[in-house]
């Protein structure tokens, strides 16, 4: 048998092409927390003032807003297959193409806070007129409709079929995501406003103005376990998840203005508190997490980076911030600071400002949604 040797001169060339192939493929993959450069990033977020807005993410530049008849601050928006999706105060679901242009909006009978949740080209949310809604995503027209006794100012979880919501009648609902048929309902003996369910493996959490925060089997609807902030209210509560724990915030006691509430990290297991930090300053805003990190705006005007094993501040920022939960990412916390009038990108390492656009008569944003993209 005989044996052939490459001469050298295309060792050489192979290895080079081998090289090649592999910093191609490196530069290839992406990273959602440094998108390459050149690559822009827009920021989008509704304010009181009744505009959407789409901002550039490296400065801060407007690059178009929509004015509508209403509030879109309360609203987090999503993007789905090039439609963002916002609802307003003014009773409307919207659907805007990305260059700003209503595609349409769905009307409802009353105020609308809950922010939409888009799932297999169908947008489920809540409005105050009682109903939780479903609609199709690409026509606006109505899929179904189901009644509860209250407003419902909680933001839909859809998981496995099925759509998870609260209402002010005290009640988690779980409907069936096609149909809207009733599969289950658990009542957490209190309130529930703007607190939303979040789902992990399989287990459905949510607070409620009694101090709960209520641990639900979310095939069957039973309790597993509660835990309780000794009354002051979860009410306003949106719960996040990271590697088996749950980070949340209580708003104040509803009897007792003058005790406001914590910051919170629980085991997602069975609720035993891991540590409480950032005591008696109330919060109308839920945390959000990245990279070990906890970052959350506090009723006393300030957000806040905390370590997220120890509860231990990390900084804190003094920009008279809204309830609006932050958004980290591109490693910047995005939020609105309603007091200043401005809209912040702030470093997530320091809390130092890296840019700000000015919203004069915005006191409150939304939750911005940060898109990554050509």
């Amino acid at each position: 048998m005989k044996t052939f040797t490459l001469p050298l001169n295309k060792h050489l060339f192979n290895l080079s092409i081998l090289l090649l192939l592999i910093s191609f493929t490196i530069s290839c993959k992406k990273d959602p927390n440094n998108p390459p450069a050149g690559q822009k990033s827009i920021i989008y977020f509704g304010g009181q003032d009744n505009n959407f807005y789409a901002l550039n993410g490296k400065d801060g530049t407007l690059i178009w807003q929509y004015k509508s008849g209403g509030n879109f601050s309360y609203s987090t928006p999503v993007l789905v297959n090039g439609i963002l999706y916002s609802t307003n105060v003014d009773h409307n679901l919207y659907a805007l193409d990305t260059a700003g242009k209503l595609k349409w909006k769905f009307a409802t009978a009353s105020t609308v806070i809950s922010s939409p949740a888009v799932v297999n080209g169908i947008a489920y949310f809540g409005s105050d007129d009682h109903f939780i809604y479903a609609v199709d995503a690409v026509s606006g027209n109505l899929k179904w409709k189901y009644q509860t006794t209250q407003n419902i100012d909680s933001s839909p979880a859809v998981a496995n079929g099925i759509v998870y919501i609260g209402s002010a009648d005290g009640n988690l609902y779980a409907l069936d995501a096609i149909t809207g048929n009733l599969k289950w309902q658990y009542n957490t003996g209190g309130v529930i406003v703007k607190s939303s369910p979040v789902i992990s493996n399989g287990v459905v959490f949510i607070g409620s103005r009694n101090g709960y925060l209520s641990a639900v089997d979310a095939g069957n609807g039973q309790l597993k376990w509660r835990f309780n902030t000794d009354g002051v209210s979860l009410e306003q509560s949106i719960p996040v998840i990271n590697n088996g724990v749950i980070y949340f915030a209580s708003w104040y006691n509803f009897g007792d203005i003058n005790t406001p509430g914590s910051l919170y990290a629980i085991k997602e297991s069975d609720g035993t508190q891991i540590w409480k930090g950032l005591d008696n300053q109330g919060f109308t805003s839920g945390p959000a997490y990245a990279s070990g990190k906890i970052f959350i705006n506090s009723d006393d005007g300030n957000v806040y980076a905390v370590d997220a094993t120890t509860g231990k501040e990390s900084w804190k920022k003094p920009i008279l911030a809204n309830g609006a939960i932050p958004t980290v990412a591109n490693g910047k916390v995005f939020t609105g600071g309603g007091g200043t009038s401005f809209f912040y990108a702030l470093d997530a390492s320091s809390g130092n400002e890296s840019w700000k656009f000015p919203l004069p008569n915005s006191i409150t944003t939304s939750k911005a949604l940060v898109v990554n993209g050509n």
